[in-house]
């Protein structure tokens, strides 16, 4: 129980903070423990960090993987689709998303295993769009990766503006997407 209770107070903390901004301090006092007893279930705050973010990750990431591999959907309905389930996560875990998405910091120093589960959750979120991009877009890899990152910050920013627009947020990412496929597509078509 005591580990229950520090995964549940350190999930509120750093929910609250961040993971920068959070201490096993904070952590200790959520959870009406001392401080030593967390360190006998985790040795330090990036451990801790990791494994409630890899918790938190994996059902986000196996959902995207599924639709993504949807082929009885077409590539934009997949995409809007990843686009609700991405809303929905950026919402609930605002402060997890933008660590994850936005953390300049992480590549300038040495990434302890916080920064190491960001890290791999960005790779494996931009693997996927990858993928499901480069069949909205013919013969253009170029632009893919350009393509994924402004989908990327047009989620994080519209999410954590208006965490409750969802259905707002969704038609406009999805119209955004459209656009910029349209765009590349149009642009394909000038240089032939």
């Amino acid at each position: 129980s005591f580990q229950q209770r520090i995964l549940e107070a350190a999930h509120k903390v750093f929910i609250e903070n961040g993971y920068r901004q959070s201490d096993m301090r904070s952590i200790a006092r959520e959870a009406g423990i001392a401080v030593g007893t967390i360190y006998n279930y985790y040795p330090n705050k990036a451990v801790l960090y990791q494994e409630i973010l890899t918790g938190q990750w994996s059902e986000l990431e196996q959902a995207i993987f599924r639709m993504t591999c949807d082929r009885e959907l077409e590539p934009l309905l997949r995409l809007h689709n990843i686009t609700d389930c991405l809303l929905q996560f950026v919402s609930q875990h605002s402060s997890f998303w933008r660590e994850i998405m936005e953390d300049s910091k992480r590549e300038a120093e040495l990434p302890d295993e916080g920064h190491k589960a960001q890290i791999q959750a960005f790779e494996q979120l931009k693997k996927h769009l990858r993928r499901l991009f480069s069949e909205m877009v013919t013969d253009d890899s170029a632009w893919i990766e350009r393509h994924v990152l402004t989908y990327i910050a047009a989620v994080t920013h519209i999410g954590v503006f208006f965490p409750d627009q969802l259905d707002m947020n969704r038609e406009y990412v999805t119209e955004l997407v459209q656009h910029i496929v349209q765009l590349t597509e149009k642009k394909n078509c000038d240089t032939i």
